[in-house]
């Protein structure tokens, strides 16, 4: 989708076609700029730069602090749009998705006119635009999508087609940063070892790139050959009954325990895990549960929604700390807990006009180290001494119920 938050508003507000938008607060407040329309772009107002800069720039064009709630609802839609061509959908975050449209070709001539098809469903019925690529992988068609005619990056209202002969082709001389999971810093480093094009990494031995990256070295090594055996994942569009509902994980202790700083880090053991999750599924999580049971068999539970849906242990450890507070009433033993995630949505980059973007850059840093290196290769403040109760092992700790605590 094409700057989807701004777009979304000028659809609300049709005054505002073909203006300057600009999404993240009103102006004189605090805070950044969380999405920019084309407009607002060519005018110099891009994504990430301080609100009071973006006035200064631009004093007459239109801002708004934005609406999580209509920016789902709309998501939905488009989703809903999706599924009449296609069950099979996985949405990546509220402004983008793969469709695996292989069903439904023999209902278009061609797979342009299938493609301009969903264009024009989207615009028709939302008035909203969007780029499609169409290709024969993962990787070729998020290629395709940012290319223009000429194969120039040139994202907006596009539909280009890419056959795989003509992809494999322009592969070579293409910024490395299209190959999937490299991002800024990730670039900045292959540079200062003299890669800066695909075909640059085609050079760099598979070995050497997963000593300096670990798993992921090995899927760019791939990735730079034009192999991409990733398939396209069952999303959760809203045609088949919605995305998971809860995510929960709980373990039973082989020892009932009254140590409060044990039963902490074992809540934010769980609360890591319940979030890995969720960043796993590109879900955000409205309110956030705490269950224990003591000794006796008697139990408590309590919920807390919270102020922005989050998929960030950091953002969300304060909830569930307070709740687990709340709740331990009793000077007995505790010996089974557990964390509950609910409400929740697709998750969408632009977080940042919502929350401090913080917590979450730090929880996909965390998510990329410990992918390639294991859990513990970083360790946290508030985990570190359960080894002391849990046998350690590459992805985490041991718990006593590993299917419902991984």
């Amino acid at each position: 989708m094409n700057a989807f938050l701004a777009s979304v508003e000028q659809a609300l507000n049709p005054d505002l076609a073909g203006k300057p938008v600009i999404v993240g607060g009103e102006p004189g407040t605090r805070g950044i700029v969380i999405c920019s329309s084309y407009e607002a772009r060519r005018l110099g107002v891009p994504f990430g730069m301080a609100l009071a800069e973006a006035y200064r720039r631009l004093p007459n064009a239109h801002f708004v602090k934005g609406d999580i709630k209509i920016y789902i609802d709309y998501w939905h839609k488009v989703q809903e749009i999706f599924d009449e061509y296609t069950p099979q959908i996985e949405p990546v975050s509220m402004d983008e998705g793969y469709l695996d449209l292989t069903g439904c070709r023999n209902r278009f001539k061609t797979v342009r006119e299938l493609g301009q098809s969903l264009k024009d469903a989207i615009r028709e019925r939302l008035n909203l635009r969007c780029s499609i690529g169409i290709s024969t992988t993962k990787m070729f068609a998020k290629i395709a999508c940012r290319l223009g005619p000429a194969d120039n990056m040139r994202k907006p209202d596009g539909l280009t087609v890419i056959s795989e002969a003509r992809a494999l082709a322009m592969l070579p001389t293409l910024p490395v940063r299209q190959i999937p999971n490299i991002g800024h810093k990730t670039e900045a480093m292959l540079a200062e070892l003299g890669v800066h094009t695909v075909g640059d990494l085609q050079k760099v031995p598979r070995e050497v790139l997963v000593e300096l990256f670990g798993v992921r070295g090995s899927e760019w090594y791939d990735f730079a050959r034009g192999i991409d055996r990733r398939e396209v994942k069952l999303g959760q569009s809203p045609g088949s009954g919605g995305h998971q509902k809860t995510i929960s994980r709980e373990t039973t202790f082989n020892a009932d325990s009254v140590d409060k700083d044990f039963l902490r880090g074992t809540l934010y053991y769980l609360l890591e895990r319940v979030c890995q999750k969720l960043r796993e599924l590109n879900l955000v999580a409205g309110r956030i549960a705490v269950n224990l049971r003591y000794v006796d068999y008697s139990s408590a539970d309590d919920a807390r929604t919270l102020d922005f849906p989050s998929n960030a242990e950091g953002e969300i450890h304060e909830a569930v700390s307070a709740l687990f507070e709340k709740i331990y009433t009793r000077k007995v033993g505790v010996r089974h807990l557990g964390v509950t995630a609910m409400s929740l949505s697709p998750a969408f980059r632009q977080v940042a006009l919502f929350a401090s973007e913080k917590p979450f850059d730090l929880a996909r840093s965390l998510d990329k180290v410990r992918s390639g290196l294991g859990y513990h290769a970083i360790y946290t403040g508030r985990t570190w001494h359960l080894g002391k109760n849990f046998r350690e092992v590459v992805d985490g700790y041991e718990l006593r119920t590993p299917s419902l605590s991984q």
